[in-house]
């Protein structure tokens, strides 16, 4: 269980990056919305970005492993179901001036702006450079620019960045780790698997947190200082405040039950359960 927490920390540190993706396009339902922010194009990278984070760890498994892991993510992580549990999950929790608002800002100058940027750095290439660039250019904002370094703070936290990705990257873990001892007949109580959780994720929440923080200053480098100003205020605004909060418990909650339905069929793969 040791050797996943690094990689999984990476795809949480990518999933708080992507859940912000905007896509310029008239929507007026959450289905719609969701469609337009690119929620969805996120949602189908997590599959193939848990499974390389899997393959990422630094010991190779036996070739036994491999293969129970090839046939559990069969079907695990759809982006489809995950969406509609996600959309069921946040019926009625918008209204409907929270979602025309929030298509006005999807379709805007600014939410197009925010887009190119956003999907500027998804790439393979500029994901490099960020990991390179980021820690950089995040160290140098104290001094060079205090009031950029504050907007970036406050828009991490208007999107509750890091505690979301704790949360996910803790609940998947959970859900993972009750598996494995239920599997090994060793079922422990709830609070002692967290317990035991966060003794092998230590330094989980800071790691996520810097991470996050070079991504931010590495994807709006370029952007205005009032552009900036105006997207910070958007997000933090009632219908930007709603919808975030609302998506980030119902992802949260979907992926524990992905990662806890993938647990489950990984060990049946491995014989240690019962389909």
């Amino acid at each position: 269980m040791t050797s996943f927490v690094p990689p999984l920390t990476r795809l949480v540190l990518a999933l708080c990056c992507l859940v912000s993706l905007s896509v310029a396009a008239p929507a007026q339902t959450l289905h719609e919305i969701n469609k337009a922010n690119g929620f969805h194009q996120m949602l189908m990278a997590i599959g193939p970005g848990f499974s390389a984070a899997v393959k990422s760890a630094p010991e190779t498994p036996p070739q036994k492993v491999q293969d129970a892991l090839a046939a559990a993510m069969e079907g695990a992580f759809d982006a489809t179901k995950m969406e509609a549990a996600i959309e069921s999950r946040m019926a009625d929790k918008l209204t409907a001036k929270d979602l025309s608002e929030l298509s006005s800002f999807y379709a805007s100058p600014l939410g197009k702006q925010v887009t190119t940027l956003e999907i500027q750095a998804s790439t393979p290439e500029e994901r490099q450079r960020k990991m390179i660039e980021g820690p950089r250019i995040l160290g140098e904002l104290p001094a060079r620019d205090p009031a950029r370094l504050d907007l970036y703070k406050k828009i991490v936290d208007d999107l509750s960045a890091v505690d979301t990705g704790e949360a996910v990257a803790l609940n998947m873990g959970y859900a993972m780790l009750s598996e494995m001892l239920g599997a090994a007949g060793k079922a422990l109580p709830d609070d002692q698997i967290m317990a035991l959780l966060r003794q092998r994720s230590e330094g989980l929440r800071r790691d996520i947190e810097k991470d996050v923080m070079d991504s931010v200053a590495y994807i709006y480098r370029d952007l205005p200082l009032d552009d900036l100003r105006r997207y910070e205020a958007f997000l933090a605004s009632p219908a930007g405040s709603r919808y975030y909060d609302h998506m980030q418990v119902a992802l949260g909650a979907v992926m524990t039950d992905e990662a806890r339905s993938f647990g489950h069929r990984f060990f049946v793969a491995l014989g240690y359960r019962k389909a």
